[in-house]
């Protein structure tokens, strides 16, 4: 790192400090809330349902991480947060899966199938989810399909991120610094975060709370370079969040939200290594490093990532008279993405280039009348509008690492100055051997009215019905490969102007029991869904981009409560899913290309688990794991992967060779993003040393068995058991603390794929080549971290 940034860093922390403190000498100080004198387990509350609830009753599986465990364990983003919630899984480009179901493809042309929500608004794109975390109160994970109520659609399930409001009556200041290393071969990467806050009280029923967090963090991998073109492998992050809230009245609050991110560099999500140079391959003989642990690559073309995100939104609630609550949420998000990198991981060009830029906008409202709680009757009713516009374009190719002295002359013309006759001239110059590119402009909107009630059937018994009515609409524009190449990689100077519509009714029905007071039982069955797309690619000229909503039907029974005088809370849960007109990502192997379409149907299964324990006031225990069996019921028309000779697959041979059989039927195969088994346990224990000063020691583990990154033995992600430790001191304004995660470099990628090039050559036969991207999770990192609070 450099040192002017860990300054400009550490500034922006320290800045802030004088502000505070001028104010708090100024204004009236809210009492602090008298500390339990049990062990037992504190209230979790939760808004798992849209409104504030314990979490042990809401009849639903949810995982929840306060804000101490994520800063105790150091998950600093939403990718961080997959080794603390079981159920959740991420892999390349900040996808997600929730109990082994994802967005099957990296389009952006389709929702996710795994919803994310921050401050009640849905986000419709997956870069706010690269954003780094500061001042978030807690993370809900809601698993299976959860768009009944929350705005959009989410198939799979829902990530739920709310940011602490502002306190009214309170001066405060708090922010932490944290200083990192990593294992990384040649030269250990390093990083710094600084994040701070500052709650202001503006008169007696407003206040405004103040965000700022810098971070920069070196990339997990070790690449060597061409000097010469712009390279950002590192990651910077800046982020602003300015939070007012307003309470004229006991029954108004007016809450309004500006934030902006700014994002620099491609580590976190492009840091790309061969793993295995397969038999045969053009890099064989080039000295490229590869293997299972290999951290290293070379570049010779331009590497960057730009991003800025922002937005707007005002939450209103008002309470009548008679405990109902009106509610409007107004929000503006808007995204510019651009970025570049070398898709071939060496010094030659292969492929390299990768480019695109994006635009995108949206704009939702939500209005919600809520019943009051502790009638007979509760519940709640909404309508919900939503519009997003999004603008990309975009190319990718190379040269397929021929000599440049051949590229110009005929037949290949890559760069040809002689144009005529061939063979003696070329008849066109070509931009490269290989080249694909694209422009589209995607519209979408959504208009849907949904409500749940809750009957009381008695004091302990609640029956729960709820129902959701949504018509979406998008359109595309979409204009491809008006480039020249040797070879064009999909259709050739293609234009589809296209749009598709659906109108689904979803619903969940289900009860729940209170047994004890200490103990409920509930189960519900429901359908979820999720709205049509476009594929980004066309699979044959003039073909139909659109794919229809993808459906998931099923239920889910638990139990959840307290055990040992409240010491012990828990969760079981069991659950069985089936979805149908999955969509999914093939490879068109005549194209070269990717094009979705809904190709499968599957079933997802299994038993989730979680307790939290405080066998005394200084020892805290958690834990959590999730059993999920997820396969494909269904899919013909999936990639045979090169080499490939199971379920009638020819691909050892080349695409025009008679005989080859590029696809097959991968029913019964493990869905990618999933894993059968994962695990995490937690230990925390306070020591006081003096009246003032405690000593802390935390312990975390994690344990993931298998992970399907793709279809096929070659893309499992090995079994993956990784150690975090923390030892610390912690005082009331103050705390210290040095920690370990991943201690024992147990290196995993987080998704592993084939190299296209040497997959479907242009000459020669197929080669399996394997590359693998890492997180910054995939490798040990042992750091110092301080923070305050006044």
């Amino acid at each position: 790192m450099k040192v002017h940034k860990i300054l400009l860093a550490t500034t922006v922390l320290t800045g802030m400090t004088p502000i505070a403190a001028l104010a708090q000498t100024a204004a009236p100080q809210a009492e602090t809330p008298a500390a339990q004198d049990d062990n037992s387990v504190g209230e979790i509350i939760v808004t798992a349902q849209r409104r504030s609830e314990n979490v042990l009753k809401v009849p639903l599986s949810v995982t929840v991480v306060g804000a101490d465990e994520l800063l105790q364990r150091g998950a600093n983003d939403l990718t961080a947060v997959t080794k603390l919630a079981p159920s959740l899984q991420v892999a390349q480009d900040n996808t997600f899966a929730v109990r082994g179901v994802g967005t099957g493809t990296f389009a952006t042309t389709v929702e996710a199938s795994v919803s994310q929500v921050l401050d009640d608004v849905v986000i419709g794109n997956k870069e706010f989810a690269a954003n780094a975390f500061y001042d978030v109160s807690r993370v809900e994970v809601l698993n299976g399909p959860q768009g009944l109520l929350f705005g959009k659609n989410a198939s799979a399930g829902l990530v739920n991120i709310t940011t602490n409001r502002p306190v009214l009556g309170q001066t405060s200041v708090s922010g932490d610094v944290e200083a990192v290393q990593r294992d990384r071969p040649v030269k250990n990467g390093q990083g710094i975060q600084v994040r701070s806050t500052v709650n202001l009280p503006i008169g007696t029923n407003s206040a405004l709370r103040l965000n700022a967090i810098y971070s920069g963090q070196d990339s997990v991998t070790y690449p060597t370079v061409n000097s010469a073109v712009r390279n950002d492998f590192g990651l910077r992050n800046l982020g602003l969040r300015g939070k007012y809230l307003y309470e004229p009245t006991d029954a108004l609050s007016i809450y309004v939200i500006g934030e902006y991110n700014r994002q620099r560099g491609i580590s976190g999500r492009y840091d790309i290594t061969f793993r295995q140079i397969g038999a045969g391959s053009a890099y064989t003989g080039l000295g490229y490093p590869s293997g299972a642990d290999n951290l290293r690559y070379n570049s010779d073309a331009p590497n960057y990532r730009d991003a800025d995100t922002g937005g707007l939104q005002a939450n209103i609630n008002y309470s009548l008279s008679n405990g109902m609550e009106i509610s409007s949420i107004t929000a503006w998000k808007n995204a510019v993405v651009s970025y570049q990198f070398d898709s071939d991981n060496t010094p030659v060009n292969f492929f390299n280039t990768n480019y695109s830029r994006q635009v995108y906008n949206q704009l939702s409202q939500e209005l919600r009348l809520a019943l009051p709680e502790g009638n007979k009757v509760s519940g709640q009713f909404g309508l919900y509008y939503y519009r997003s516009v999004g603008s990309v374009v975009g190319a990718r190719g190379g040269n397929n690492g021929f000599p440049g002295f051949l590229l110009p002359t005929f037949p290949f013309c890559v760069g040809a100055t002689q144009l005529g006759a061939p063979p003696a001239a070329c008849p066109v110059s070509n931009a490269s051997f290989l080249g694909q590119d694209y422009k589209y402009n995607l519209k979408q909107n959504s208009y849907a009215g949904f409500g749940q009630l809750s009957y009381h059937v008695t004091d302990t018994l609640k029956l729960n019905a709820g129902a959701r009515v949504t018509y979406d609409k998008g359109t595309i524009d979409l204009l491809e490969n008006v480039g020249k190449y040797f070879v064009t990689l999909g259709v050739p100077n293609n234009r589809s102007v296209e749009s598709t519509d659906a109108t689904n009714f979803s619903f969940k029905l289900g009860a729940d029991w209170q047994v004890t007071p200490s103990t409920m039982l509930y189960g519900f069955y429901g359908q979820g869904y999720k709205g049509p797309g476009f594929s980004n690619t066309s699979p044959a000229p003039g073909a139909k981009l659109a794919v229809r909503p993808e459906i998931s039907r099923g239920g889910e029974i638990g139990i959840k409560g307290r055990l040992a005088d409240g010491k012990i809370t828990y969760l079981v849960s069991a659950f069985h899913t089936r979805f149908t007109d999955l969509q999914v990502q093939s490879w068109i192997t005549s194209l070269r290309t990717f094009v979705l379409s809904n190709a499968a149907t599957a079933t997802t299964e299994g038993v989730d688990f979680s307790f939290q324990a405080r066998p005394t006031t200084r020892l805290t225990l958690s834990g959590s794991a999730s059993y999920v069996d997820a396969k494909f019921d269904n899919f013909p028309g999936a990639q045979c992967y090169t080499g490939q000779t199971s379920n009638g697959c020819r691909a050892d041979l080349r695409s025009d060779a008679p005989g080859y059989v590029g696809t097959f039927n991968a029913a019964g195969y493990q869905l990618p993003l999933s894993a059968k088994f994962t695990a995490t346990l937690g230990a925390d224990y306070s020591q006081p040393l003096t009246e003032k000063l405690d000593a802390q020691f935390g312990i975390g583990y994690y344990h993931r068995s298998p992970q399907s990154s793709a279809l096929g033995t070659p893309f499992f992600i090995p079994t993956w058991d990784t150690f975090d430790l923390r030892l610390g001191l912690k005082s009331k304004h103050w705390s210290a603390s040095i920690f370990c995660k991943n201690c024992t470099n147990e290196i995993r990628p987080i998704s592993i794929g084939s190299d296209g090039g040497d997959a479907n050559p242009v000459q020669g036969p197929p080669v399996l080549t394997l590359n693998q991207r890492f997180s910054y999770d995939s490798v040990r990192t042992i750091g110092l971290r301080l923070g305050f609070d006044f």
